[in-house]
């Protein structure tokens, strides 16, 4: 497996009508404050951890919570299992400023509090991100205690900031934001685009009407390395630049804009259709350490950026053509190029000979470092022995993030139809991209190789390919066995959560790679080894009008309505992406697991059947409520489980659940969770067992924080194969403990089993845990001392403590003379979580273990 470069890109896909520009003032400013005395943290916020209350038994997963002290209400930080909680913002809030730069700052204020909800022991971490589009993002900053000021900017007009931390606190948010310089007219002010750029200063904004704009003036456009947003004022479909080339004959050719003097991302071109662009040549110099910049390189029919890294945004470029990169050619820059359109461009023929084009859409060579996000790069031709119908990538370093590479060709062979990666040092991400309809003689979709003449292996070319759909490609010769979807030789290739189904020929050809299992938790037609690989009909919604969203029971997006509709199919690639990935902004229900394919981690993935949270109170519940709070909750735990899907968790709230033998909680083969709400439910089963396992369970299925007492046979039955998590568990006074039969394997951690009658393990083993009968294990983290109950013949399990217990009676808390062994002997690597501090920085064993209700340790830990 390779971790896949995420940290610096996050895919966010506007869904239509989400954002309306305002109109673009020299003047602008914009405030936003909030001092977390209200919950509009959980509004204003586009991304979040799940934001709890303090004194509840937290769900598994990161979170943030609402601390009180001394200076007010904060925003705590909570983390689960070294996956640090989250908070992300993009401002202005409620409406954006347009293709234009903002500067601003925001101030907050951190701490890293030491008090009986947070502890310090293990130092608490926060760090931020930034980004000026939501889509690629700066490097995470540490933030250390006190009052910070951290810069906030963006050329397009909205900035984004991402917090990610862990026992910290944050308050006082205040953001400032101001939009400088001056606009520029055309035609208002200047007749020519040229003339407009030539006029402005760094941080200007020209305007352009709706019109063609060609000519001199109009074409072969320079920004003079300007910090400068020339932008249309009524979008790519009324603002043309007309480039109006002539012919071969007399290579009078030119393309619509030409970026050759060092412009980087404040340099902002906006809002055109570039057509009709033509670079005549064919001559491409074969190395950039002794480069002349010249515009009559073949590079570029609509726009070339020589070792320059423009944004590029909002863009069309249609029918323009040259040698490498038909419509959008680059050599050494990092252009960002975003919600732009390359269609009907072409590569090759240019030179007088029959030449082979290489990337008839975008060509990048010479060590670029481009941005490709939520582009179309469709319908595009290359010509004879031609590479890369849609995209060139040769010693690049690329990443195409939301964009669909469809309908690429060529009237002759063509490698790569919608992608060609090759070359040293090239590296190349692919995430959340639609390969379709492309056509190539060898990898239809993507081809990548590796050659020796290209230099050392250890420089060979590296390909990521992550949560992709690559689909309905054809080739246009079976000669040589070639690969319909993807076909690599001698690349360091990875694929990773994606969809590859019904391309001519084999789904995949991965020939020589460098990672033992290339491919993981993706669905290829055919089969392919790796963990969580599929084969089964992804179930698209309607391939054949390119609309490759999965059909969901639940929910899946139509692109045409903007609307959420429902299917009768379910896709078996809706959560069962990389578990280790994250979620990204899947809306709910979303299984806490990435979908498989191009909407995967995104707003537009489709809609997984929803983890419901269910309610169980013995007190004054009802089996005929919903069980949805515990106002409303069950009164039985086995009704819960009856209706509980896969992911769901059950909440048992405090009091004590006398089983009869038609309520003892049996699994039923679900992987959910039962766990105490608050302070330990105790759970009983005279003539029976509290909780029986019978179908092959995995670790998924969950039993946590239980006293589990006075079962007439045992507390707990595994069997037929059955492997569950029994977590935090005090098994005590039962005929048994926990038997295991048929090949079951519990996952038993921080319990204790303490005066059962006739044993506490058959057939299985516990792990940090106190067991008190039969061979303990102390190498595994066990033990087998007195646990010193507060008071068990009265039903009080929780342990002793000289520095503090908790007693339910009377919500309070006391001290004792003795401390249990019990306590911080948990698993070290499992965090205490919501136990108060002093807690020794390590989880307690038992039912209270890793809860607000946890005896406390001593100071400091031992």
């Amino acid at each position: 497996m390779r971790a896949i470069r995420v940290a610096q890109y996050g895919i966010l896909f506007l869904l239509i009508g989400v954002f309306a520009a305002d109109p673009v003032r020299a003047d602008w400013t914009y405030t936003y404050a909030d001092d977390f005395e209200t919950d509009r943290a959980q509004s204003d916020s586009y991304l979040h951890s799940v934001i709890g209350s303090e004194g509840v038994t937290p769900l598994p997963g990161p979170y943030l919570y609402y601390l009180y002290g001394s200076q007010g209400r904060g925003l705590a930080f909570v983390d689960h299992k070294d996956q640090p909680a989250e908070l992300s913002y993009y401002f202005p809030i409620d409406s954006t400023q347009g293709q234009r730069v903002v500067k601003g700052t925001l101030e907050i204020d951190v701490s890293f509090p030491s008090t009986a909800t947070i502890s310090q022991w293990e130092p608490g971490r926060l760090s931020y991100k930034t980004s000026s589009n939501g889509m690629t993002w700066s490097e995470p900053v540490s933030l250390s205690a006190g009052h910070r000021s951290l810069p906030i900017s963006s050329a397009e007009g909205t900035c984004y900031i991402a917090f990610s931390g862990t026992r910290a606190v944050i308050d006082n948010l205040r953001v400032s934001l101001y939009s400088p310089a001056a606009t520029i007219y055309v035609p208002g002010n200047f007749t020519t685009i040229q003339a407009a750029i030539d006029a402005a200063g760094s941080g200007d904004v020209i305007e352009v009407s709706p019109g063609t704009y060609s000519g001199e003036g109009n074409r072969d456009i320079d920004f003079r390395g300007k910090a400068i947003t020339v932008r249309s004022t009524s979008g790519a479909s009324s603002t043309f630049i007309d480039c109006q080339p002539t012919s071969a004959a007399n290579l009078d050719g030119h393309r619509g804009f030409y970026f050759h003097s060092s412009e980087g991302p404040a340099s902002v071109l906006s809002g055109f259709t570039i057509r009709h662009g033509r670079i005549f040549g064919a001559q491409i110099p074969s190395s950039t350490s002794s480069w002349s910049r010249s515009p009559n390189h073949p590079i570029g029919g609509g726009i070339y950026c020589e070792f320059s890294s423009p944004t590029i945004a909002d863009c069309i470029i249609l029918d323009c053509g040259a040698e490498v990169g038909g419509g959008v050619g680059c050599v050494g820059g990092a252009p960002t190029i975003s919600n732009c359109t390359i269609h009907d461009c072409v590569a090759g023929e240019f030179g007088g000979t029959l030449t082979g084009g290489r990337g008839a859409g975008i060509g990048l060579i010479g060590q670029s470092g481009a941005t490709i996000v939520n582009c179309t790069i469709e319908d595009n031709a290359a010509y004879y022995d031609s590479l890369g119908g849609g995209l060139y990538c040769w010693e690049s370093i690329v990443t195409v993030a939301g964009t669909r590479i469809t309908g690429n060709f060529a009237p002759g062979n063509l490698t790569g139809g919608g992608a060609y990666c090759a070359g040293r040092d090239t590296d190349v991400t692919f995430r959340n991209c639609v390969f379709s309809d492309n056509t190539a003689s060898a990898g239809a979709g993507i081809f990548a190789e590796w050659k020796s003449s290209f230099g050392p292996a250890s420089r060979r070319t590296s390909i990521t390919v992550a949560n992709c759909t690559i689909a309905q490609n054809r080739l246009s010769t079976t000669s040589g066995s070639p690969a319909g979807g993807i076909q690599s030789a001698a690349v360091d290739i990875f694929v990773n959560s994606s969809i590859v189904w019904n391309n001519d020929g084999a789904a995949l050809s991965i020939v020589d790679p460098v990672l033992r299992d290339p491919v993981e938790y993706s669905d290829i037609q055919g089969g392919y080894a790796g963990d969580g690989n599929i084969n089964e009909d992804p179930l698209f919604t309607n391939p054949w009008n390119e609309d490759y969203h999965l059909q969901s029971q639940v929910g899946h997006y139509n692109p045409g309505s903007s609307i959420w509709l429902t299917a009768g199919g379910h896709s078996p690639c809706i959560d069962t992406g990389d578990p280790s990935e994250p979620v990204g902004e899947e809306p709910p229900p979303n299984g806490d697991r990435i979908n498989m394919g191009a909407y995967g981690g995104t707003r537009q993935a489709s809609k997984g059947r929803e983890h419901f949270v269910y309610h169980v109170d013995g007190t004054s519940g009802s089996d005929g409520y919903g069980g949805s709070s515990r106002t409303y909750a069950f009164r039985t735990i086995k009704r819960a489980v009856d209706l509980a899907r896969n992911g769901d968790t059950i909440l048992v709230w405090p009091g004590v659940y006398s089983l009869s033998p038609a309520d003892e909680v049996t699994f039923n083969r679900k992987a959910i969770t039962i766990q105490s709400a608050a302070d330990a439910a105790v759970i009983m089963a005279t003539k029976g067992y509290a909780f029986s396992f019978w179908g092959a369970e995995s670790s998924q299925s969950v039993v946590a924080n239980f006293v589990i007492t006075g079962c007439g046979e045992g507390a707990i039955l595994c069997d037929q194969g059955a492997s569950p998590t029994l977590r935090n568990l005090t098994i005590v006074r039962n005929d048994f403990g926990i038997r295991a039969y048929g090949g079951a394997d519990p996952g038993i951690v921080n319990c204790i089993l303490w005066e059962n009658g006739t044993g506490d393990l058959f057939q299985c083993k516990a792990q940090y845990s106190c067991v008190q009968q039969g061979t303990v294990d102390k190498n595994a983290g066990n033990i087998n001392k007195d646990p010193l109950f507060a008071d068990p013949d009265n039903g009080d399990f929780h342990l002793k403590s000289k520095y503090g217990r908790y007693v339910a009676q009377g919500d309070d808390w006391v001290t004792d003379s003795v401390t249990s062994p019990c306590i911080d002997t948990g698993d070290p690597d499992e965090y205490p979580r919501a136990e108060l501090t002093p807690n020794g920085n390590r989880i307690n064993m038992g039912a209270y273990g890793g809860t607000p209700y946890a005896s406390l340790s001593g100071w400091p830990p031992r």
